[in-house]
């Protein structure tokens, strides 16, 4: 195994160098999803990427809930960052785009994401920071929030969610 090479949870080899459509695994995205913590877990409580995802899928346009539920799907292989420090990181937006095209071909959706499902994501952006948050700051994003139950699921609460969320959309 070289340096950029990971295992995952399904025990699969992924060299993130030469990342394909092979690599992707829907039970490594669902695992590793709902045990990442949203925000960099600055949050006043556990809020996985993986649940997130779910909200996401379900308040995009339904042509485009499968692209809802796969749209943070890169951070399966490559974390989560904050975004102010992707900003300062090009090499990784790089990658992560990468990986995004990748997770994209294997599922069959359009490159790009659609607007429609960047847009969900904020929206559902605003409405976890409201409730996640523990001060209260203007981000700047000139979006309104959808509304979300104020619930954080467990890592395997999460994870059921999304998989249950996948096989509706794959069906």
């Amino acid at each position: 195994m070289n340096r950029t090479t990971m295992q995952t949870y399904t025990g699969a080899l992924v060299d993130l160098q030469s990342f394909s459509p092979d690599d992707v695994r829907l039970p490594d995205i669902a695992h590793a999803l709902s045990l990442i913590n949203r925000y960099t877990g600055h949050t006043v409580l556990p809020y996985s990427v993986a649940q997130h995802s779910v909200v996401v899928s379900q308040i995009c346009q339904p042509e485009h809930a499968l692209w809802g539920l796969l749209h943070d799907a890169s951070e399966a292989y490559l974390g989560d960052v904050a975004s102010p420090l992707k900003h300062m990181l090009p090499q990784y937006k790089t990658l992560e785009q990468h990986v995004q095209r990748q997770i994209a071909k294997r599922f069959g959706l359009t490159w790009p994401m659609p607007e429609n499902v960047h847009e969900s994501d904020l929206r559902a952006l605003m409405a976890e920071k409201e409730w996640l948050m523990s001060v209260e700051h203007n981000w700047g994003i000139a979006v309104a929030p959808v509304t979300v139950p104020k619930v954080a699921m467990s890592w395997h609460v999460a994870k059921e969610a999304f998989e249950k969320r996948a096989r509706e959309l794959l069906s």
